[in-house]
């Protein structure tokens, strides 16, 4: 599940010793931010603009690798509690917001926040499972001006996509999909690859190019949410660089961008996607659930002192080092100090 996003990313080299990153360093985070710089990031990750927000919890599909899922309860914000994060965000300085759920188009209000980035100049986008999106609906998106619309797809087959998403799923994401190609929408389709779907990754790219897609999203499933109990499905550091080098000769011939995100591009080489719950929690990125301070609630200099720069300590949040490197995971996460000035409620 990449970050919906009208911007490109580079793939790197299978062989390039940064996609081997060493597993006694690179998983750890200084206990300071100022003990140690960050690691040298692509020039065009250094100047922070744009998160992730998953608005609400609620989806219409139960995924067997769902990332949205939490030891905590969580309540969604009302409409006005929304349209002020986004006043916040707007005032520490993001230009790009990708609405994210559950499933965001269950939001009543979706549009509503769309439109109030639209008179903040915020530019946004928006990631779904596309079973929800009309022509109606990709009409009314495009007249909003979105820049971008992520739709899922864990299979480029009917049985392989429904076997992770649901009986009838693949048949309505197509659907949505077609709609949002059709009213004229940048649209990516996202890839999260396992051992259940790998055998299918040129498939996923012929998709894109039969249905007109603006890019195919690469990445690779990591032990978070349900996807703890499928940690069998998960990549080795074997088949990655397989898959990573199968699928970086492809994106050179196909007719559609075919592009990785951070699961398949290296090294994670900075927090490139903020991202804020349902609740207003800001955590290192969508694939971290550790809350660190809430949008609603903190001073407007924290919130852009880590958007700005704090930030780039957070790495291997997620896990990854489980497929990046030749030696066996550890089975701990990084641990994150919390920046908020008290523990955040249980």
């Amino acid at each position: 599940m990449g970050f919906p996003k009208p911007w490109p990313t580079e793939w790197p080299h299978p062989e390039d010793p940064r996609s081997q990153p060493d597993p006694d360093t690179d998983t750890q985070r200084p206990d300071e931010w100022e003990d140690e710089p960050p690691r040298e990031i692509p020039e065009f990750r250094q100047q922070f603009s744009s998160v992730t927000w998953a608005v609400n919890h609620a989806c219409n599909l139960r995924c067997t690798h769902c990332y949205d899922v939490v030891p905590h309860r969580r309540m969604d914000l009302s409409t006005s509690d929304a349209l002020r994060v986004v006043d916040r965000l707007k005032d520490v300085g993001v230009t790009f917001i990708a609405f994210s759920g559950g499933e965001a188009f269950l939001r009543k209000d979706l549009l509503r926040l769309m439109e109030h980035c639209k008179n903040h100049r915020i530019r946004f986008g928006a990631r779904s499972n596309g079973t929800l999106i009309s022509a109606e609906l990709a009409a009314r998106l495009r007249a909003l001006g979105i820049a971008v619309v992520g739709v899922s797809f864990d299979g480029a087959t009917r049985e392989t996509h429904d076997a992770v998403r649901g009986k009838g799923a693949f048949d309505a994401s197509l659907s949505g999909l077609k709609a949002l190609v059709e009213a004229g929408i940048r649209t990516q389709i996202e890839v999260v690859l396992s051992r259940q779907n790998e055998h299918e990754a040129l498939a996923f790219i012929k998709l894109g190019e039969l249905v007109g897609a603006s890019e195919v999203n690469f990445s690779a499933i990591t032990p978070h949410g349900r996807a703890i109990n499928r940690m069998a499905d998960a990549l080795d550091n074997n088949l990655w660089l397989r898959l990573t080098e199968v699928l970086q000769r492809a994106s050179r011939t196909s007719s559609v961008p075919v592009t990785p995100n951070c699961a398949f591009a290296g090294p994670c080489v900075a927090n490139i996607e903020p991202h804020i719950t349902c609740d207003a929690w800001l955590t290192p990125c969508y694939l971290s659930t550790h809350r660190l301070l809430n949008v609603l609630d903190a001073p407007l200099d924290l919130i852009r002192r880590f958007l700005e720069s704090e930030r780039l300590h957070f790495q291997d949040v997620c896990g990854r080092t489980a497929w990046t490197t030749t030696r066996p995971p550890s089975t701990e996460l990084v641990q994150i100090r919390s920046l908020s000035p008290s523990p955040p409620p249980a």
